[in-house]
């Protein structure tokens, strides 16, 4: 495991993977606890997922809730 990705692990994060040879993404939410939800998004909203992709390429931490 790669420095960078040990500082992302303990942490909730969502990441965009993408995009794939059909033209969907996915993007993928992980708890700091591992729990993982991913989704899959159609080609159709790819201008979408490509925004914001370029703009978190190392994912975007989301904090625990109080």
């Amino acid at each position: 495991m790669g420095q960078q990705e040990m500082a992302m692990t303990g942490k909730n994060r969502i990441m965009i993977y993408g995009a794939k040879n059909d033209g969907t993404y996915v993007v993928e939410f992980r708890t700091a606890a591992g729990a993982v939800l991913a989704i899959s998004i159609p080609r159709s909203e790819a201008a979408v997922i490509q925004y914001f992709q370029e703009r978190m390429p190392y994912g975007l931490f989301v904090p625990d809730e109080p």
